[in-house]
């Protein structure tokens, strides 16, 4: 695993700690080493002292000082600083800095790769888009977000596996089927038939009644009531559609390694042997011919059924025993769900029903809010079931795959997303996934610029990178690794966007001030070195976040 420059100056700390107080840590306090939010301040800072008051009963700042003091400057450490009310800022030294283009350079595509959670399996379930319909730009949206994810934990030693759940049971079958049968007797010549209550009116299933017309014959289901053609209907109807996620997802660069589907889990009578699990546990009771987990009893405001009175079981209730056997059964040591924001209700229930089966700590849901499209300033929201809605074939023809999932991640999964059609399709500094790639482009240019004047810069002396422009590439780089560790842990992957923007930001102003290639033969050389860390770091974070990274635009 490759040292961060944050691991290097907790190491410069932690002896002057030691040396200075060497009970310190008896008082609960952790070292924790920051980046300060004002650069003036220095590289990095630790408020330590303000958590060691109490327990030294001393003030903060004659803490810091002795802490201080006690630091050993030298290869790495420039210098330390002490600011009110107790920080202890650090300063890196440039010549360390500049040592770091080499160590960047080197590690290539294995630059911020470690294996700080090598043994870890989980599980990422995400998309899982309905299967009673085609893939929309608003259900896309948790793709990106669990496909980064998977990428970054990956990157940081996991074994993962990339899920899709599909929900092909239960009442919305029930209707989806219906209203397939409708529309085929309609196709037949049926006239007077009308769509069932909550049923699917968008003009795809029209589409899709032809094609299975075409596929099984004109006579299917001859004889046969509405209800009995809609389930001999829709099992072909969802794998056609499901099939079309899949086609999709490639296409947006989503992969994934098993799919699970509803009807095949009931069919093995696991869920049996959920709901088995949960009695002896006393969690279940019966009550008004129907099996309710006993939520209220558990924290939640009501009960919740697992088993209809008809016998069914809930969609609740097949989710549990679908969650039980990724966490017990088929050995994952963390289940990580990405879901929309309609599903508050259901991740409430989900938690206490993962507690009762003591498998609580291993499953975690990420809610994210959905996208409203953002077209000539008119917010269209989109709804499979009145029509109304933009594929995501549709939005990937028209903006292309890149900034598709850039912006999709560019703000947190918690809040909503406007999705700007006129900003994504143009090509201006404007567009922020057009300025992160115009960076490498620009540095793929000069590359070949060096190269046409017979430059060879692999042993460029990385002593002359004293700049603070070129410095701050440099310092901007090593966040790169701290930031995938930071992401391993908090998920919050939407910060790669930022990241990146941020790069593209240092790059582009310092391009325009300095000549790269010139007559200075040294000064070029140290200085397509920092381009070649730079770009290695730039190519790494767009490989996260499953955008490319163009040689020429």
């Amino acid at each position: 695993m490759m040292e961060t420059a944050r691991d290097v100056v907790a190491a410069a700390l932690r002896p002057a700690l030691d040396a200075a107080f060497p009970d310190w840590a008896a008082g609960g306090a952790v070292l924790e080493v920051e980046r300060p939010k004002d650069p003036s301040r220095g590289d990095y800072a630790t408020s330590v002292a303000l958590r060691l008051t109490r327990h030294l009963r001393r003030p903060p700042l004659e803490i810091a000082r002795a802490i201080r003091d006690n630091v050993a400057t030298g290869e790495a450490v420039a210098a330390v600083e002490v600011a009110p009310p107790g920080f202890v800022n650090v300063r890196l030294a440039p010549g360390w800095l500049a040592r770091r283009v080499e160590t960047i350079v080197r590690a290539g595509p294995a630059f911020g790769r470690s294996t700080g959670l090598a043994g870890r399996k989980v599980q990422i379930e995400y998309v899982s888009a309905n299967p009673t319909g085609p893939m929309t730009i608003a259900n896309a949206r948790g793709g990106p977000l669990g496909d980064v994810l998977a990428n970054v934990l990956a990157f940081a030693g996991a074994d993962v596996q990339r899920e899709y759940y599909v929900n092909d049971a239960g009442t919305q079958i029930e209707v989806f089927g219906k209203t397939l049968a409708v529309r085929y007797r309609e196709l037949q010549g049926a006239t007077g038939l009308e769509i069932p209550e909550g049923g699917y009116r968008a003009e795809y299933m029209i589409d899709l009644a032809r094609q299975l017309r075409d596929e099984l014959g004109p006579s299917v289901g001859d004889g046969v009531s509405l209800e009995e053609l809609g389930r001999l209907l829709a099992p072909r109807a969802i794998a056609i559609l499901v099939a079309g996620h899949q086609r999709v997802a490639e296409r947006f660069g989503i992969r994934f390694d098993h799919f699970t589907y509803e009807t095949a889990l009931m069919a093995s009578g696991y869920f049996g042997e959920t709901l088995a699990d949960l009695r002896r546990r006393g969690v279940v009771e019966d009550r008004d011919g129907a099996v309710w987990l006993k939520t209220r009893e558990l924290g939640e405001d009501i009960d919740s059924v697992l088993v209809r009175s008809t016998g069914v079981p809930t969609y609740f209730g097949v989710d549990v025993a679908y969650h039980r056997q990724a966490l017990t059964d088929r050995g994952f040591d963390q289940k990580i769900d990405i879901w929309g924001a309609n599903t508050h209700g259901h991740a409430r229930r989900m938690k206490v029903a993962m507690a009762a089966l003591e498998i609580g700590p291993k499953w975690q849901v990420i809610i994210y809010q959905f996208v409203r499209f953002l077209h000539e300033g008119v917010l269209v929201k989109m709804g499979k079931r009145t029509g109304q809605f933009l594929l995501l074939d549709d939005v990937l023809d028209a903006v292309g795959v890149d900034a598709t999932r850039f912006f999709l991640l560019q703000s947190s999964a918690d809040r909503s997303l406007d999705f700007d059609f006129e900003l994504a399709v143009q090509q201006s500094n404007e567009n922020p996934v057009y300025y992160v790639q115009y960076a490498h482009a620009r540095i793929a240019s000069v590359f070949r610029t060096a190269r046409e004047r017979g430059v060879e810069w692999s042993d460029g002396d990385l002593a002359l990178l004293d700049h603070p422009g070129e410095l701050s590439l440099i310092r901007a780089c090593l966040r790169f690794p701290e930031l995938v560790r930071e992401l391993s842990e908090t998920h919050q992957v939407h910060q790669l966007t930022g990241y990146a923007s941020e790069l593209a930001g240092l790059f582009h102003p310092w391009y325009k001030a300095n000549r790269v290639v010139t007559d200075d033969v040294p000064r070029t050389k140290a200085r397509l070195r920092l381009l070649d860390a730079f770009a290695v770091t730039l190519r790494q974070t767009l490989g996260l976040l499953g955008v490319s990274a163009p040689e020429s635009m």
